[in-house]
């Protein structure tokens, strides 16, 4: 039986360690509102919400809410839009663009697109979602094969809208189908790009269903005279990019098996590479 000194000299040696455990405890929970704040500021509609939306999103407290606000005007993660309102901030616009620069370097992609062209003889693209201005794509890395963009037959204007829209060619529906819903509106309400056969919202919609569950899309003359093949790039969850084949309509197969198998390998060897951190630029 331990005596009172005994027992006292337990609890003072046992309660830091009692208190630094609790520290911690309370440390993550507080950490896990914080992602769940920041979280529920990316999923919901609009471009800034106020503290009893987010509380209603995320089930926490309004002042909780409030306090990880306040906390993160001062790292710059939210910015506070009058009335009462708050948006994601410049931080993490940073932390955003520096992951996406640590990802998939030319090394990584270069042979996976040569491969690609080498076994369609078609033009081979790279494409990556860009958010700024709302969601966009652009081309960072292309084997054009015995093709090149002016073999599109586009005026500069015209390819720059193509080069940039999520609703002109497959490569935009590879991408937009994997998007949250929050940024799919805003993809509807972009302007049809010149230059390109026109699809109305209902088709474009459906259309999107069709590329989640295959795994791929293919267009036909959406660009007059050619024919694309494109398959989403993914990054754990969240959607990277778009890999597809260009090639002049009367040249791509009929049945598209070869292009459609080589597409989704390359697409599928990115998300790979893209997801595995051992290969990620240093």
């Amino acid at each position: 039986m331990l005596s009172l000194s005994t027992t006292a000299q337990t609890t003072r040696r046992t309660a830091p360690e009692l208190q630094n455990g609790a520290d911690r405890a309370g440390g993550t929970v507080h950490a896990h509102r914080v992602m769940r704040v920041i979280q529920a500021a990316t999923l919901l509609p609009g471009s800034d919400h106020g503290p009893s939306e987010l509380a209603a999103a995320t089930g926490l407290h309004v002042t909780v809410v409030y306090r990880i606000l306040q906390s993160g005007i001062e790292s710059s993660i939210f910015q506070r839009v009058p009335p009462g309102r708050y948006r994601l901030g410049p931080g993490a616009a940073q932390i955003g663009m520096q992951a996406m620069a640590t990802t998939l370097d030319a090394t990584a992609t270069e042979p996976v697109l040569e491969r690609l062209t080498q076994i369609t003889d078609g033009f081979a693209l790279l494409w990556v979602l860009s958010p700024y201005g709302g969601p966009r794509k652009a081309y960072i890395a292309s084997n054009p094969g015995p093709y090149g963009f002016e073999s599109l037959g586009l005026g500069v204007a015209d390819l720059i809208e193509v080069l940039h829209s999520l609703r002109a060619g497959a490569s935009g529906r590879a991408i937009t189908a994997h998007l949250p819903p929050v940024l799919l509106s805003s993809v509807l309400e972009q302007p049809q790009p010149a230059g390109v056969r026109a699809v109305d919202d209902p088709a474009f919609t459906e259309s999107l269903a069709e590329v989640r569950e295959r795994g791929y899309t293919v267009t036909r003359e959406e660009i007059p005279g050619w024919s694309e093949v494109a398959a989403p790039v993914m990054w754990g969850d969240t959607v990277y990019g778009a890999v597809s084949v260009l090639k002049p309509s009367p040249l791509m197969d009929e049945d598209l098996v070869l292009p459609v198998i080589a597409t989704t390998g390359a697409a599928e060897r990115l998300t790979l590479l893209a997801s595995r951190g051992d290969v990620w630029t240093r």
